[in-house]
């Protein structure tokens, strides 16, 4: 079968503008027979980005329904903060504690808000809420810990995501991000236990080697080092970061010829690989005269 029109338009990317208006134009029209047919709608172009539809498909569901539904109150807030309309998302999830006192999703997308917004204590106050309510939540409590950690309070915060890890230990992030604030708290070897649980548990993951790396390094295990982000290069062969993190570690410990093999594909770095470099430098205590020193 030859190929469609369309297909042979989208592989030279040629945009038929009308065809593309009239489409939208339906999808803009289009409203949901029945409550739940909006509700899948809204969800829907949300997942899509058309957050606008998202909104008018959710308030479309919430004059459907025969009387108020959080669970849809929570949608319409959840399109209402990706859109960037925080009052109006900040108001549909205290409708939808009004309906639904023990609804600690609501409680969670107040608490972002109030975050996002720096108000700290206020979004401590709403996460312990939905704690209380889901004790057993792991993901409420790893929410907790980054709050508390943007707020100043890294040993709290470390209390609170290492509970997080107790609650579901097969969780790769929550070992990864225990490592990371034990990383900040110079607490090097319990970092390494972190991330090594984190790595078992997602083996193919390059960024949790690179993290692991700057611990070996801080804990004098160089070679573990260098072994970390050789594993990470092999993991992902197409960033030239790791190349340079390469010939930067090596340098550093003296190997100036296996350094020197680095260079071509170090030097193919771009800005935001170079910042990354410099940064896990910093991390790892290595300074620009150690690297020229020998």
């Amino acid at each position: 079968m030859n190929p469609s029109f369309r297909q042979i338009a989208e592989l030279f990317n040629v945009v038929d503008l009308e065809g593309d208006s009239e489409e939208k134009a339906l999808r803009d029209a289009l409203t949901g027979r029945s409550a739940d047919e909006s509700e899948d709608f809204g969800r829907q172009r949300l997942s899509e980005g058309d957050y606008q539809n998202a909104i008018r498909h959710f308030k479309e569901a919430i004059s459907q329904h025969d009387a108020t539904k959080p669970e849809t109150l929570i949608d319409l807030a959840g399109a209402y903060e990706y859109a960037d309309y925080e009052l109006q998302a900040f108001r549909q999830y205290r409708k939808a504690l009004k309906a639904k006192n023990d609804a600690p999703e609501s409680l969670l997308g107040l608490s972002d808000l109030l975050r996002r917004s720096g108000r700290y204590r206020d979004s401590v106050a709403e996460l312990e809420k939905a704690i209380h309510l889901d004790p057993g939540n792991a993901y409420y409590h790893i929410k907790l810990a980054e709050t508390l950690r943007d707020m100043g309070e890294p040993n709290r915060a470390l209390a609170v995501a290492q509970y997080a890890v107790v609650v579901k230990p097969d969780e790769s992030f929550y070992h990864y991000w225990v490592g990371d604030l034990e990383l900040q708290l110079k607490r090097y070897e319990e970092a390494l236990r972190s991330f090594r649980a984190a790595i078992e548990l997602s083996p193919g993951d390059d960024f949790l080697y690179l993290r692991a790396s700057v611990a070996f390094w801080r804990t004098d295990r160089k070679s573990e080092a260098i072994k970390a982000i050789r594993l990470a290069s092999d993991l992902d062969t197409e960033r030239h970061l790791y190349h340079g993190l390469l010939e930067a570690l090596l340098r550093a410990s003296g190997q100036e010829q296996e350094a020197d093999l680095e260079l071509d594909r170090a030097g193919q770095m771009d800005r935001y690989d170079r910042d990354v470099m410099n940064r896990t430098l910093a991390e790892m205590g290595i300074r620009e005269y150690d690297l020229h020193s020998g």
